[in-house]
C-alpha cells in the first residue's frame, strides 16, 4: 500500500509553486488513432508525464458541474475565478495555471443547480457546449445509454491505466469493452461523499473501547466490533424515560443510506460483471442474504444505533444525527466524507474509519460513492473537437495528483491543527476500493431503491422477497442496456 504520509510543511510549499509539478509517471506517449479531428499536430516531443507537449494556444476547456447552497454538494475541483485563500483552492488554481503554462489550455467551470437539465438540454440539441460533464453517478448512465457520451477507451490521449486514474473504478463501469464515464484524483467531490466512519477517541478510550485503528490495520476491524460498540457505547444519560436524541449513542447513522454504505462494505452487491464483459444480477444468495443479516443486526436495534431518519422524535428540519457526534454523545457516527468539514464543532480528538469487512478474510475495506449527490465523469459526444475533450481529462487527471487531490487529502488529515498519519492512511485505504455497482448505481429494475431506502425501514430481512419481485424488470433493464451499448460504433 503506497503512502500519503509526508509533512504538511513541504506541501504547502509546494502548492505555492505553479510553474513545477510532478504527474503520473508514464514513459511512452503513443497514442490511439481515432480519427478525432483536432488541428493541433501530436508529432511532438512528450511531456514527463506522458502527454504530447502540445500548444492549444489559449483554447478554453469547458466543464460543467453542480453549483449548491450546501457546500457538500457543490462541484469544487473545478477551477477559481481568482487566487484563493484555502489549500484545496490554492492547489486547483494551481494546477490549472500548470496546465495552462504547459498546454496552453485554459480550464474554464460552470457550475449550475441543475446540472442534469443543462446537460440533457445541449445534449439534445447536439451543441458543442463543454468539453467534459460532472453528474451525478444516478444520472450519467441515461445519457450514456442515448449515446451522449464517448468511449474513453477509444480516443488519443487517455491513458486509463496511468495511476492517476481509479483502475477498480474503470474495470467495474466497463461494460462490453466501453467506458462511458468513470472517476480520477481529478475529481474530489466524488470522494467527499464516500462513505466514512467517524469515531470519538476520547470517548472510546474512555469507555475502553481502544484505539480503532489499530484493527484497521491489522484488517480485523469487523462489523460484529461495530455491533459491539453501538452495545457498550449506548447509555441513557439525560434522565428521560427512553433512548432520545439527548441520551449517549454507541452509533449514529447519517440517514437510511448508511444501511446501504454498510451492506456494501460487508460485501453485498446486486449486480457484478459477468465474463463476458456485462452486468449480471447477483441474486439473493446465502451470501447476500448473511451480509443484510449482519447489517440488520445493528440497525434493528433502535436502543443502541441512532438511525435520524427512522426516528420519531428527530427533527426532520436537520441532521441531528451528527449533531449527536459532534457533541460528544456517539461513540462511532456513520456519514460520507464531507462530515468531515465539521471538525471545527468537535472538541474531542477523533479518527477517520473505512466502514468495516464483513470478517477478518474479507481482504480489502470497500467504500460506496453516493449515487444521487456524488460525482462522476464523462466526454459527450457532441464536442466538435474530441482530440481536446479527452486530452483536457487526461491533463487535469496527472496535474491533480500532487496539487489539488494531494491538497484535499492533505486538509482532511489537520485535525485539532496537527497533521494526523493514521487518518491519511485510513483515508487511503477508503480511496482505493470504491464500489460502482451498475445496479445500484442505476437504480436497475428498483433495485437500488430497495437497498439506499427501504430495507433499512422493515424490521427484518426481506430482500429474498423484494428482489424476486424485480429480479425480471432488472433483467430487462440489464439487456436493454446491453442492446444499446452494443449498437454504438464506439
Amino acid at each position: 500500500m503506497k503512502h500519503f504520509v509526508r509533512i504538511l510543511s513541504l506541501v504547502i510549499a509546494l502548492l505555492m509553486v505553479s510553474s513545477v509539478f510532478v504527474a503520473c509517471n508514464n514513459d511512452t506517449g503513443d497514442t490511439k488513432d481515432t480519427g478525432n479531428n483536432s488541428d493541433v499536430s501530436d508529432t511532438v516531443a512528450t511531456t514527463e508525464g506522458g502527454l504530447p507537449a502540445i500548444n492549444w494556444e489559449g483554447a478554453e476547456y469547458r466543464i460543467l458541474g453542480r453549483d449548491y447552497e450546501i457546500d457538500m454538494f457543490r462541484n469544487f475541483e473545478i477551477d477559481r475565478d481568482e487566487m484563493p485563500e484555502d489549500v484545496v483552492g490554492i492547489a486547483v488554481w494551481n494546477r490549472n495555471e500548470a496546465i495552462k503554462s504547459k498546454y496552453g489550455l485554459d480550464i474554464v467551470g460552470t457550475l449550475d443547480d441543475n446540472p442534469r437539465v443543462v446537460a440533457k438540454t445541449f445534449l439534445e440539441a447536439g451543441d458543442d457546449q463543454y468539453d467534459l460533464v460532472l453528474l451525478m453517478p444516478s444520472v450519467i448512465p441515461t445519457y450514456a445509454m442515448q449515446g451522449y457520451m464517448l468511449n474513453l477507451h477509444a480516443l488519443n490521449y487517455i491513458d486509463l491505466e496511468m495511476d492517476c486514474w481509479n483502475q477498480y473504478a474503470n474495470q467495474q463501469l466497463t461494460m462490453g469493452g466501453k467506458l462511458y464515464y468513470t472517476t480520477s484524483k481529478f475529481l474530489l467531490h466524488d470522494k467527499h461523499r464516500l462513505s466514512v466512519a467517524f469515531y470519538n477517541r476520547d470517548l472510546a478510550a474512555e469507555l475502553n473501547i481502544g484505539y480503532l485503528e489499530t484493527k484497521v490495520f491489522e484488517g480485523e476491524w469487523v462489523i460484529e466490533d461495530l455491533v459491539e460498540i453501538a452495545k457498550i457505547g449506548s447509555a441513557e444519560i439525560d434522565g428521560s424515560e427512553g433512548m432520545t436524541f439527548n441520551d449517549r449513542w454507541g452509533v449514529s447513522m447519517e440517514s437510511s443510506g448508511a444501511f446501504a454504505r454498510l451492506a456494501y462494505c460487508v460485501g453485498f452487491r446486486i449486480s457484478d460483471m459477468g465474463s463476458d464483459g456485462w452486468p449480471v444480477l447477483i441474486g439473493a444468495t446465502d451470501r447476500m442474504i448473511s451480509c443484510l443479516d449482519k447489517v440488520y443486526e445493528l440497525t434493528t436495534d433502535n436502543n443502541t444505533c441512532f438511525i435520524w431518519s427512522l426516528r420519531p422524535d428527530s427533527d426532520k428540519s436537520g441532521h441531528i444525527d451528527s449533531d449527536i457526534f459532534t457533541q460528544g454523545r456517539a461513540v462511532v457516527h456513520l456519514d460520507c466524507m464531507s462530515t468531515i468539514d465539521d471538525t471545527g464543532r468537535m472538541n474531542f480528538a477523533f479518527g477517520v474509519l473505512p466502514l468495516p469487512k464483513y470478517d477478518a478474510a474479507q481482504e480489502v475495506y470497500y467504500a460506496l460513492p453516493g449515487s444521487t449527490n456524488g460525482t462522476i465523469m464523462g466526454i459527450p459526444s457532441t464536442v466538435s473537437d474530441v482530440d481536446k475533450a479527452a486530452f483536457g481529462v487526461q491533463a487535469l487527471s496527472e496535474e491533480a495528483v500532487d496539487t489539488s487531490y494531494y491538497a484535499y487529502i492533505e486538509t482532511k488529515c489537520k485535525l485539532q491543527d496537527a497533521y494526523d498519519q493514521d487518518v491519511a492512511k485510513c483515508l487511503e485505504i477508503i480511496f482505493e476500493n470504491v464500489v460502482y455497482d451498475i445496479a445500484y448505481i442505476s437504480d436497475i429494475g428498483g433495485l437500488g431503491t430497495i437497498v439506499g431506502s427501504d430495507l433499512v425501514k422493515q424490521p427484518t430481512n426481506v430482500y429474498a422477497r423484494l428482489y424476486s419481485k424485480y429480479e425480471r424488470k432488472a433483467n430487462n433493464e440489464i439487456a436493454d442496456i446491453k442492446e444499446k451499448y452494443a449498437s454504438f460504433a464506439s
